[in-house]
């Protein structure tokens, strides 16, 4: 498929657009401001890759995270070079909060995940960054140094700070 994509195989490329945009889209629609600009990010990857394909170098990662590794240079643009508000992140997806059988059960998810949210926005945007590809995207260590573009352990640690602040913050919040 790549290799079709090199040579600019419209079908191959409709094969990795329809593959990946969903993902890429879902994260952009995490990351940005507004859906708008989540649209033209996620274009924009596919504008990239369009441009960059030649250079790819498949690695154990895959095609999938060279995207997320363009998606994320995207945003650390997108905030870089406007002057735009962080997002309020929305709320966890549905696969994250359990369906609890009793009423009460549903309120107090309903606010632990909101507390999570409102702990992962108090966070530095790499920190945010690695717990989103970590705990929602699903990325490995490795995937995920690959995509920010650091070091496996630089990741851990930042994934090792992240998971103390919001550590923190919740038992400050609980007691």
């Amino acid at each position: 498929m790549i290799k079709r994509a090199r040579h600019g195989d419209p079908d191959a490329w409709d094969s990795i657009f329809n593959r990946y945009y969903p993902e890429i889209y879902a994260y952009m629609r995490y990351r940005a401001a507004t859906i708008e600009d989540a649209e033209d990010l996620a274009a924009t990857v596919f504008e990239r890759a369009v441009q960059h394909i030649r250079t790819y170098k498949p690695t154990g990662s895959g095609l999938g995270a060279w995207l997320q590794r363009i998606a994320s240079n995207l945003v650390v643009d997108y905030y870089r070079r406007r002057d735009v508000p962080i997002r309020k992140t929305d709320a966890l997806p549905p696969y994250l909060v359990d369906k609890g059988t009793l009423p009460l059960d549903h309120v107090i998810q309903a606010d632990t995940a909101k507390m999570i949210q409102d702990t992962l926005q108090r966070l530095p945007a790499a920190q945010q960054e690695v717990l989103v590809l970590r705990f929602l995207r699903g990325y490995s260590i490795k995937e995920t140094a690959s995509i920010m573009g650091k070091k496996t352990n630089a990741i851990k640690a930042l994934q090792h700070r992240a998971l103390d602040h919001m550590r923190v913050v919740w038992h400050r919040e609980v007691k």
